[in-house]
């Protein structure tokens, strides 16, 4: 037991100690109050800037993935219907590469449909930047002390912006949805069977793509950053590069630019050629952000479902509603209830725009196949998430489109 001379010299010693750790002179508490008041302010400010970023990198990716998706859809197949071809500079091409066909002509293989390349090449390109696992530089190429690899806006805009808007559920499950019910070709009636086969196909396919997509990306990244797949080596660096302030606002700044370019060669190609399919372009251009933002707040729904929180529930609402949008527009469309080019352009527009944009491929493949890895020899929980959204979207777009254009007319 401690004698009362030691407690009090124990005492002593700790008084002496959280004297001389205390602040002997503290600030008047108006002074600190006014600090965490700019703290905060601070904070509100750059979450505020950051978010604009955000957006501005959304926005420009948008209006590139949907322009990409365009074209693409018109080079392996869009062009070969003398009924709806664009003569255009592309022409000369893409009317000779007649992969897909979009269900509604006399040719058969509406399996693989309009849509399929551009699901494969977005799939491939976020499996790309998004590689094996999330702990990875963002941008393979790139070593991992690059001022790249701290752009999050840009790694936003690539993986949510630019390969959502490339990729797109609703055009697909519409195609589908358009040849199980026959009426919009009634030389060949009815395509349940090719319907079935289109969806295993893009699912499969996509799903594939992914995956070559996420093995390219460890080869860079093996060659780039070494110390991801050898334990012996360390990182060069710790930090990344510093970068200046006006390197930070000269990539979006520049992109903006360029998009402003773009758009204004699409109303030109509208006035000057007077063509409509430019017209469906800007409009479609101007919509696609907004989609694009749409799902990427739906995103934050992920993970909230209690009862199944393994389920990516936003990304399963954007593309359901984004089907019942599509279905919608492409029944309208069939019954020319809208009169005039103009008004069947601007459907055209929202569809490819707005509603291809709020819907996703890439995304949903991602998540099957992160659903798969975490579950490699029973990975039901991935079937279960891709195949009822794909029924459930098929599902809800029947009852859209059927009914509209069997008995609307």
């Amino acid at each position: 037991m401690m004698s009362a001379q030691e407690e009090n010299a124990n005492e002593t010693q700790e008084l002496h100690i959280r004297n001389s750790v205390e602040d002997p002179h503290p600030p008047p508490e108006d002074v600190v109050d006014h600090q965490q008041e700019q703290k905060i302010h601070n904070n509100k400010t750059s979450i505020f800037c950051s978010s604009w970023i955000h957006i501005i990198y959304i926005s420009i990716f948008s209006v590139i993935g949907v322009t990409s998706r365009a074209f693409i859809g018109r080079l392996f197949g869009g062009d070969c219907d003398p009924h709806h071809a664009v003569k255009d500079w592309l022409y000369p091409l893409s009317h000779r590469i007649c992969v897909t066909t979009n269900g509604q002509t006399e040719q058969y293989g509406g399996a693989l449909f309009i849509d399929l390349p551009d699901n494969m090449f977005g799939s491939f390109i976020i499996g790309f930047f998004t590689g094996h696992s999330s702990e990875w530089p963002a941008i393979p190429f790139l070593k991992h002390d690059h001022p790249l690899q701290g752009e999050q806006g840009l790694h936003l805009g690539i993986r949510t912006a630019l390969c959502g808007s490339l990729t797109t559920f609703s055009s697909w499950n519409s195609q589908m949805v358009l040849m199980m019910d026959g009426t919009a070709n009634p030389y060949l009636g009815t395509q349940v069977v090719s319907a079935l086969f289109g969806y295993m196909i893009g699912l499969q396919v996509s799903i594939v793509s992914f995956r070559a997509g996420r093995t390219l990306s460890a080869w860079f990244q093996n060659r780039n950053n070494p110390h991801l797949f050898d334990s012996n080596l360390t990182r060069t660096a710790s930090e990344l590069r510093a970068c200046n302030n006006h390197c930070y606002w000269l990539s979006p700044v520049a992109l903006v630019l360029s998009i402003f370019v773009l758009i204004a060669l699409y109303i030109w190609g509208d006035v000057y050629w007077g063509i409509s399919y430019y017209r469906e372009l800007w409009i479609a251009c101007l919509m696609s952000p907004f989609g694009t933002i749409a799902r990427w707040k739906l995103s934050t729904l992920n993970g909230k479902w209690s009862k199944y929180p393994w389920f990516p529930l936003g990304t399963w609402l954007a593309n359901f509603t984004g089907s019942i949008l599509s279905a919608a527009l492409t029944a309208i469309a069939y019954l020319n209830i809208v009169n005039g080019e103009g008004g069947t352009t601007v459907l055209a527009a929202i569809s490819l725009g707005f509603a291809g944009s709020l819907s996703t491929v890439s995304t949903y493949v991602k998540e099957t196949v992160e659903l798969s890895d975490k579950n490699p020899f029973h990975d039901r929980k991935a079937f279960v998430y891709s195949h009822f959204t794909m029924l459930s979207c098929c599902f809800v777009g029947l009852l859209v489109y059927s009914p509209l254009v069997r008995y609307a007319a």
